[in-house]
């Protein structure tokens, strides 16, 4: 082993905090981490672009419910992965992002490749820091752990000088202190009275619902949220990170909590209380004007700052999801009920009716519609599947129609719709879970910006396989265009062979045109056993998405 430097002391204040794999492309600046990263037995996951590699740390974090670390130089590479930290900090997920830079006795002066970092990347995340003495990086590190961790999760930012990597340790300085011993591990309960007021609500709600959203993901576990479910016979919806958090199959659980995306949400109206776990009052949800005049929200969220945002609540509880769910369920389990049942039934035939709509879009047709892609491959999708959405108007579609089972596993966007995270999102899958199927289901505008990780894919032995619906335009926008304005500009894109370059690259691909050879085509593509992509032409056409976006837009 090399003489012990500061870049081992940062290691291994990663290592205490369970990190096994770090996100990356090498340079200059961040040299002594990597090597001292080899010397500790962390795996670097290197990409073909900075953007990737966040993408792949924000994938991971989602997948995983962990911290993912995403590591670059200072200068070009820090610039270059900023382009994936907005899509990270909206969708809440708890990634360390570290960058070198030159040696801070040069800051100022026109040092090699310098940028505030710092400053750059503060309105962009929880927290960001400039580590200016070796002596000082656990505390750093700890610092940032704790922050990204913290409420609602987030990404945080560390830049650390090459010359503090570089500056000697002795053997025994190691982190001084263990994260059980710098961060909480208790939970905040929410006020025992709000509790009994809000269950109380609950009980006496002829229609109610309960909505799950991001930090749901991080803080409520599948048994938390199904208990929850059975102890009201509440209808429950979840969105964001929370997809999957119940089961989409479960009788209670009735799929996406977003109107535009699912006929049975439209229901949010003629709620009479509506219990929030997370989810953000939100311009999807018109900034709480989604539910009715006398609705009463009960909203409960790790932040302050989120309770009765944008309109007002009946009941505001602040605290640890996870332990505010056993209480409402603690609490509800003690209550009489008002008779639900024919709200759930309507909200059943809402959804079952929503369900046979998209199925009769699947017409067997050429040039074939969405459908045709996402009916004819369901046999091939177990609950152990990582279904992950990536950009376009065709990816709506499966949105809407397929079901999330698992938490981590349905992955999308976010609330930025950062187009072309869907490969580094189903390559960070992969490495999560090795043994899972994972299909990436893209737009041809969306496979432009990463394809070259299909060579990521390869070098790492990441086997995933991308569903390409190929309209060969930017089909969201072109619709909106139309709608708009009458006419498209800069819209229209080539009819690509994308699978012949994803086989030039090295992977598995098949090129599809009739809706019966889609099927066989994608689970040759799995069984392939590579990384693989099944070029499918479709064609073009709003997605309930779009003519919800429409509407609003036009004051429908």
């Amino acid at each position: 082993m090399a003489e012990l430097n500061g870049g081992h002391l940062f290691i291994r204040c990663l290592k205490q905090e369970g990190v096994k794999k770090v996100f990356t492309i090498v340079g200059d600046t961040i040299l002594p981490l990597v090597d001292a990263a080899a010397d500790e037995g962390i795996e670097f996951i290197d990409t073909r672009h900075e953007g990737a590699a966040m993408h792949m740390a924000d994938g991971y974090a989602r997948i995983t419910g962990q911290p993912a670390v995403a590591m670059f130089t200072g200068g070009p590479g820090f610039a270059n992965a900023i382009s994936g930290l907005p899509a990270i900090y909206t969708s809440e997920s708890p990634v360390i992002f570290v960058a070198g830079s030159a040696e801070l006795p040069e800051k100022g002066m026109t040092a090699f490749q310098e940028i505030d970092q710092t400053a750059i990347a503060a309105p962009m995340t929880k927290g960001s820091w400039l580590i200016h003495d070796k002596r000082r990086i656990p505390e750093f590190v700890a610092t940032a752990f704790r922050t990204a961790l913290s409420g609602r999760p987030g990404p945080v930012h560390l830049t650390l000088p090459i010359n503090i990597q570089e500056e000697p340790i002795s053997e025994n300085e190691m982190p001084p202190y263990l994260p059980k011993e710098y961060r909480s591990m208790g939970r905040a309960q929410g006020d025992p009275a709000l509790i009994k007021e809000a269950a109380a609500l609950l009980a006496q709600a002829r229609k109610p619902v309960i909505i799950a959203g991001n930090p749901a993901r991080y803080s409520i576990s599948p048994e938390q949220l199904e208990a929850l479910a059975e102890a009201t016979g509440a209808p429950v919806f979840t969105v964001e990170q929370a997809r999957g958090l119940l089961d989409d199959e479960h009788p209670l659980c009735f799929g996406y909590a977003d109107g535009a995306l699912n006929g049975a949400a439209r229901r949010f109206r003629e709620a009479d209380v509506a219990l929030l776990l997370g989810k953000r009052l939100d311009h999807r949800y018109r900034y709480g004007q989604i539910f009715g005049p006398t609705a009463k929200l009960i909203q409960a969220d790790p932040s302050p700052a989120e309770i009765g945002r944008n309109r007002g609540v009946a009941v505001g509880l602040l605290g640890d999801l996870g332990a505010i769910t056993e209480q409402l369920t603690a609490a509800a389990k003690g209550q009489k009920k008002a008779n639900i049942g024919p709200w759930v039934a309507q909200i059943r035939a809402d959804r079952q009716a929503w369900l046979d709509s998209l199925e009769a879009k699947a017409t067997g047709e050429a040039p074939m519609h969405p459908m045709d892609v996402y009916s004819r491959i369901q046999h091939l999708i177990d609950q152990d599947t990582i279904i992950v959405m990536d950009g376009g108007d065709y990816v709506q579609w499966g949105r809407c129609y397929m079901k999330a089972r698992q938490p981590g596993r349905f992955i999308r966007l976010g609330p930025l719709s950062h187009l072309g995270a869907g490969i580094p999102y189903g390559m960070a899958a992969k490495l999560a879970h090795p043994e899972s199927k994972v299909l990436v289901f893209s737009g041809d505008g969306s496979i432009g910006f990463y394809t070259m990780e299909y060579d990521t894919c390869i070098r790492h032995n990441l086997p995933i396989t991308t569903v390409l619906g190929n309209d060969h335009t930017w089909g969201i926008d072109k619709t909106f265009q139309m709608s708009y304005f009458g006419r498209a500009v800069g819209t229209d894109l080539r009819l690509v062979r994308y699978d012949k370059v994803v086989e030039a690259i090295g992977g598995y691909a098949e090129y599809v045109e009739q809706p019966e050879e889609v099927g066989p085509a994608v689970e040759r593509a799995i069984n392939s056993g590579r990384p693989s992509l099944v070029n499918v032409t479709v064609r073009s056409g709003a997605s309930p998405l779009a003519e919800a976006m429409i509407r609003r837009r036009k004051g429908g």
